[in-house]
């Protein structure tokens, strides 16, 4: 009965990608191609018609990048939207994993050469798709621009028309140079929709389920827990853009971590009353993890989501506050406030708990610092240091 159902919602998402298709784009079924792309650990069922492929223009300018759309306008690349479409509902990918695929498909049936030809139908694919997107070019690089409403940063803007574009071609920072940066004068879909990058759910992906052993010090006794996550969901967010600090703190824990962490932690709560919960959870993000800043790491800033604290061997506070709000919003339900200072992002609870509090719209706040100090369990104290210095709240949840 379950393959039966699987395979008519699978169906209905073919049909609801082929919906108001222009037929004559649909090339031959006689020629299509078929082959199976690795997308993270999930393989992707790819169909698309070669007929669709066009030549590399021989140099970059709004005339050749006008006459390769042009000659994709006439081409079969229908029957490859389709089938993307249809994954990306399958999957539950959101707009920037559905552009990762596209990408990496194009990539693959192209064999890794013609990069102008694969950027001007990675561009089409989207139009085609309901977005708004420009094309930007500089020297011999051209880059795929998406309309968005949402907060990025680190990542390249362009305005244009009083909307704002991101380039998402250039999350390595592949783009930076001297040399003018032009804009593409034609604009097929100006009105188009916007493009998102948040991860509210994660996508229906083949997990990768990976152990971890974690101590943690519990009032000064040491206490040991076995983890699995999805290494998926920390492969995901390797090269993610660096999207709003609320957002990565919004974003749920895998299944997979789901199922083997909190049950464990319900076990630790048994008998507890809320501030003790508050204490045990505090006491596991500041001591369960090893801290080291983000530039000292990796390099560079690398906000992370609740899963890839597992999937690391630090972590900062940014990434103790997602996992510490995950926690509390999974397990306790309590009203929650995130706090940014200068250069520290720490939780206060929502509860009547005595200890250092504010009162924010009218709900009064604990602080309940993820990061610190290491080995205390102590709730309702500001963070050390931080007693005098002013902060703003970026978000709530209640």
């Amino acid at each position: 009965m379950k393959i039966v159902v699987a395979r008519l919602t699978l169906l209905a998402l073919c049909l609801m990608a082929f919906a108001n298709t222009n037929l004559t784009n649909l090339g031959n079924p006689v020629n299509y191609q078929r082959f199976s792309l690795p997308f993270y650990a999930q393989p992707v069922a790819v169909t698309f018609d070669p007929a669709m492929l066009v030549d590399e223009p021989a140099t970059l300018s709004n005339v050749s990048i006008r006459h390769t759309y042009n000659q994709l306008e006439k081409r079969p690349t229908q029957v490859l939207l389709n089938h993307l479409l249809a994954a990306k509902g399958q999957y539950q990918l959101n707009d920037f994993l559905f552009f990762k695929l596209a990408r990496r498909t194009l990539h693959s049936i192209y064999g890794g050469q013609s990069p102008l030809v694969q950027n001007i139908t990675l561009y089409k694919l989207l139009i085609d798709s309901g977005f708004d997107a420009r094309l930007t070019f500089r020297g011999d690089k051209l880059f795929v621009n998406v309309y968005t409403t949402e907060d990025l940063f680190e990542v390249p803007i362009i305005q244009s028309n009083g909307r704002t574009y991101a380039n998402i071609s250039c999350l390595a920072g592949d783009c930076k140079g001297r040399q003018r940066l032009y804009i593409y004068n034609e604009h097929p879909n100006p009105r188009g929709k916007s493009f998102g990058f948040q991860l509210k759910q994660w996508p229906q992906l083949a997990e990768q389920p990976t152990d971890k052993s974690l101590e943690f010090n519990y009032h000064g006794v040491p206490q040991k827990i076995d983890v699995t996550f999805d290494k998926t969901m920390v492969d995901i967010m390797t090269d993610y853009p660096f999207i709003h600090e609320y957002c990565y703190l919004d974003t749920p824990l895998s299944p997979t971590l789901s199922a083997s962490l909190l049950p464990q932690l319900e076990t630790f709560m048994q008998g507890m009353d809320t501030q003790q919960k508050l204490e045990l959870l505090t006491s596991f993000t500041r001591s369960a993890f090893a801290y080291k800043e983000d530039n000292e790491y990796f390099g560079r800033s690398k906000p992370m989501v609740p899963e890839e604290l597992f999937g690391y061997s630090y972590s900062d506070c940014e990434d103790r506050s997602a996992l510490f709000f995950a926690l509390v919003r999974d397990l306790l339900d309590l009203p929650m406030a995130v706090i940014a200072y200068d250069d520290h992002l720490t939780v206060a609870v929502g509860t009547d708990i005595p200890g250092d509090s504010f009162n924010y719209k009218g709900q009064r706040y604990l602080f309940c610092d993820p990061t610190g100090p290491r080995n205390s369990s102590r709730v309702g104290q500001v963070p050390p240091g931080y007693e005098d210095k002013s902060f703003t709240v970026i978000g709530t949840y209640n």
